[in-house]
């Protein structure tokens, strides 16, 4: 019985136009909320208070509509991070960028501004977890703004 003798060849199976190594200036900025705590009663009349979430971008409000509701001492984590501004953006490298991060209680009258905060963000730095407290508010966010190919 005569054996038959099998050739692997290998194509060449990049797509055309296909980049190893990135070019541009464009990176992609991404704010997540990993948790929120709430230290002293902002609410003068319920047990909870009622928090929305401001960042730049065509959707500033974070929960678009409705609120947090979260009580004193209680720390709310969004399982799986809660992305609260996400962008391409064209820019040199090395450059930062600043960005408005507030947070506020809902009441009936006027919201309360409780965190007021300036973030500055270096393009190309890789996840970075900044944590601030104002007002009795301990926040802590996730901010990446990663080099992008796209």
């Amino acid at each position: 019985m005569a054996r038959k003798r099998i050739v692997k060849t290998y194509k060449d199976t990049k797509a055309k136009g296909d980049r190893t190594k990135i070019e541009g200036n464009r990176y992609f900025i991404k704010i997540d909320l990993v948790s929120i705590k709430i230290e002293k009663e902002a609410d003068a009349v319920g047990a909870t208070s009622e928090i929305y979430i401001h960042c730049p971008g065509r959707f500033s409000r974070s929960p678009n509509e409705g609120t947090f509701h979260i009580e004193r001492n209680e720390v709310f984590k969004p399982t799986g991070g809660l992305t609260l501004y996400s962008e391409m953006k064209e820019k040199k490298g090395g450059q930062s960028m600043e960005f408005s991060f507030k947070v506020f209680d809902q009441d009936m009258g006027k919201d309360d501004k409780l965190v007021d905060t300036k973030l500055a963000i270096t393009l190309g730095q890789s996840k970075e977890y900044i944590s601030f407290a104002e007002n009795g508010v301990k926040v802590k966010i996730s901010v990446a703004a990663n080099h992008s190919r796209f």
